[in-house]
């Protein structure tokens, strides 16, 4: 398990994280969605103590803090960050690069083989990085991560520059890391990726986390119908909306439909056909939707 109790750092008058608190379990895979500059990185630098917090404290299983030189020695057995393409060294092989996160980690090697046939990497792995595409890069940052073979994984931008069928072959085997109950925090930009294999997604603003969506509970289902905004403000003038409904980013509106009665739920969908929309659907709000309604000023 790791926690974070009320993590405080500022730069000059900026809070990047203001009294930031929660905590992860064994076998859990939590997704990140956050624009730039909303501090997502700089959480992940402090949990990786890389950065010190201006308060506050991360706790391993209830018993490791970053106090002392000990207590760093035995939190970083546990916990690996995804390396960045601009730290791998141009000049060694994919291999290398393997056997050195398997034996700073695990203090062997012997694993590696099962890695790079699980990642399909056997035709380039013995080539040296500076051949390497972007693609073939970020695959062998994924690699490395699963020789290192940590209890706690931090992976910022996992999918970055991979091909979709790379993004499914790395999604399955987050899910397999999750069995083998591991801790994975994800930021990925892929949002509805993030849906497919994470058990909640945390959004951050403003240095907190403004919402949590768990996706293996129980969620409201909504009639979701797209919009324009002058027909929202015309259905509110015409129509009493329940009190829950979203109208999510002037072009998403969201009816919540699990106490509304079949009549009713009809009734709506008729009322949204008189108007000029591109789209109705029925389900639950996902991470797309959850981000376009916490970053929708943000990033328009």
């Amino acid at each position: 398990m790791i926690k974070l109790k009320n993590i405080t750092l500022s730069y000059k008058d900026n809070n990047v994280l203001d009294q930031l608190s929660f905590h992860a379990d064994p076998g859990e895979i939590i997704g990140v969605a956050a624009p730039n500059g909303t501090g997502k990185t700089t959480m992940f630098n402090v949990m990786a103590n890389f950065l010190k917090p201006d308060e506050g404290y991360v706790e391993i299983d209830d018993q490791h803090t970053f106090k002392t030189e000990k207590d760093e020695i035995e939190i970083h057995k546990q916990m690996a960050t995804f390396p960045e393409q601009r730290d791998l060294f141009e000049e060694l092989t994919g291999v290398d690069h393997l056997k050195l996160y398997a034996n700073m980690w695990q203090g062997h090697t012997k694993d590696v083989k099962p890695i790079i046939n699980r990642l399909n990497m056997e035709g380039y792995v013995k080539k040296k990085v500076k051949t390497y595409s972007l693609g073939m890069r970020q695959r062998l940052c994924f690699a490395m991560m699963a020789a290192a073979d940590t209890p706690i994984m931090l992976m910022d931008e996992v999918m970055n520059g991979l091909d979709l069928s790379n993004v499914s072959l790395i999604s399955n085997i987050l899910m397999e890391m999750k069995q083998q109950n591991k801790v994975i925090f994800v930021a990925s930009h892929l949002l509805e990726n993030l849906d497919l294999y994470a058990d909640r997604v945390i959004f951050l603003k403003d240095g907190k986390i403004v919402h949590e969506h768990h996706l293996h509970y129980n969620q409201n289902d909504y009639i979701k119908i797209q919009i324009h905004s002058s027909y929202y403000t015309d259905m509110k003038n015409r129509y009493t909306l329940p009190d829950e409904h979203e109208f999510i980013a002037n072009n998403l509106l969201c009816i919540p439909i699990n106490q509304l009665e079949q009549d009713e739920q009809t009734a709506w969908i008729k009322r949204a056909l008189q108007y000029k929309t591109s789209e109705i659907s029925i389900g639950p709000l996902g991470t797309i939707e959850y981000y376009e309604k916490y970053y929708h000023e943000t990033i328009y």
